[in-house]
């Protein structure tokens, strides 16, 4: 049997105070679903090494695991007022170098903030020329803007490619405010919630959805979903009988 075809390479940054393998490990749902219909996804760690006396916080309130003593907390830049994202800028080289290109871009939280960023000088920050016309998509969870002023020129006038938002309702990190302050800035966006907080879902519904989305960019599409339809009595009288039929059959056996 031939291998499945690939049909592009996603770069998935990870938040604040965790790496590569543990956002791909709390991203599986998105990871595996992606896999399933031919998409690689490439996890990195940023550049700054952390340490966890100098986190102002539980590094578990980020979604990083701070359980263990070999915790290998990292970074994309540091969170103060005034902050330097070249060395992101680097570390994105880099793997593009080693593992590019790419037809997309996934962030969480601070790495949805420099996702975001790269997006529009996506071409100039990796130094090759097809970078832009191969990067198709973003998908940014918790995402927000970043603070300084000297980086503000990287959104305008606006970010071009089509960029998918989830967020959860309940997220105390990264307010609904800040996300919504970043999807203004997109061209195309999607915006999808989940009655949750600061960490990336994965729910089956809301997967379907994304890889929906993912397949829409990638066919020449900018995103654009349809509402889910609301269940009508018939519909739920019929997952009733079907649900019905399903113990029957299990009674018997």
């Amino acid at each position: 049997m031939s291998a499945k075809a690939i049909k592009g390479t996603i770069l998935c940054l990870h938040g604040f105070a965790q790496n590569g393998p543990t956002f791909s490990a709390k991203a599986s749902g998105i990871r595996k679903a992606l896999k399933k219909v031919g998409y690689h996804t490439i996890f990195i760690n940023g550049p700054i090494e952390l340490a966890a006396a100098d986190l102002p916080f539980a590094a578990s309130s980020l979604g990083a695991d701070d359980k263990s003593e070999e915790s290998n907390y990292r970074g994309w830049f540091y969170t103060t007022e005034d902050y330097e994202v070249q060395p992101a800028f680097d570390a994105i080289k880099d793997s593009y170098k080693e593992h590019g290109p790419f037809v997309g871009l996934i962030g969480f939280s601070q790495g949805a903030g420099l996702a975001a960023l790269i997006m529009n000088d996506f071409a100039k920050i990796v130094g090759s020329e097809s970078a832009d016309e191969e990067l198709k998509f973003g998908i940014i969870y918790s995402g927000f803007k970043v603070k300084p002023e000297k980086y503000q020129h990287y959104y305008q006038p606006s970010i071009k490619k089509p960029m998918l938002h989830i967020y959860g309702e309940l997220d105390t990190l990264v307010s609904s405010d800040r996300s919504q302050a970043l999807v203004d800035l997109c061209d195309f966006a999607t915006v999808l919630k989940h009655p949750g907080g600061h960490y990336v879902p994965n729910q089956k519904d809301l997967l379907k959805r994304e890889v929906a989305w993912v397949e829409n960019v990638m066919n020449g599409g900018t995103g654009q979903l349809e509402e889910p339809k609301e269940k009508t009595e018939e519909d739920e009288k019929k997952e009733l009988e079907k649900l019905n039929e399903e113990m029957d059959k299990l009674s018997t056996k």
